[in-house]
């Protein structure tokens, strides 16, 4: 039988190659094409966008030694970290352990776009909501939003303990 960590670890690696494949598969299928889902109230665009920033293209204009720093070797550091923290913790508290799991795949896989794409990661998804739209995303954003979101939840949970 796997051990809950072993396990962990499998999950994440089948995610990052889900996101991988995921963005395969958008760099082929939406190199000329773009498509849309939904109604008028909330729709799905499904567009192609090579992303040379963070989150909403932040960091986009540094200079390229500076976003390396910055998108390649820190991001690695803490997703490293984050991985270790997480496995190191998953018994104890594990609501913010797989939190701070779905994080560092999420970043993994964003930082393997990086390395691999000279410096860009593939985004693909625009939410939009009547006449709100979200910056364009991927499904590893996702993780990292949803990790986050998690994080702030406990946080905000645990204040309101005290």
């Amino acid at each position: 039988m796997l051990s809950s960590r072993t396990l962990t670890l499998m999950l994440g690696v089948a995610f990052i190659l889900l996101d991988q494949w995921v963005k395969l598969i958008a760099l082929v299928a939406l190199k000329s094409h773009s498509y849309a889902f939904g109604n008028q109230h909330l729709w799905l665009d499904v567009t192609l966008s090579l992303n040379p920033g963070a989150f909403l293209s932040l960091g986009a204009s540094l200079s390229p030694g500076l976003k390396q720093l910055i998108f390649v070797v820190a991001v690695g550091v803490v997703c490293v970290w984050a991985i270790v923290w997480a496995l190191r913790h998953w018994q104890a508290i594990p609501l913010k352990a797989g939190a701070a799991y779905f994080i560092a795949m999420g970043g993994l896989s964003n930082l393997i776009d990086r390395v691999s794409r000279d410096g860009h990661v593939v985004d693909y998804l625009v939410l939009n909501v009547g006449p709100l739209h979200t910056g364009v995303f991927n499904l590893a954003d996702i993780a990292i939003m949803a990790g986050a979101g998690v994080l702030l939840w406990t946080g905000m949970k645990k204040s309101e303990q005290r």
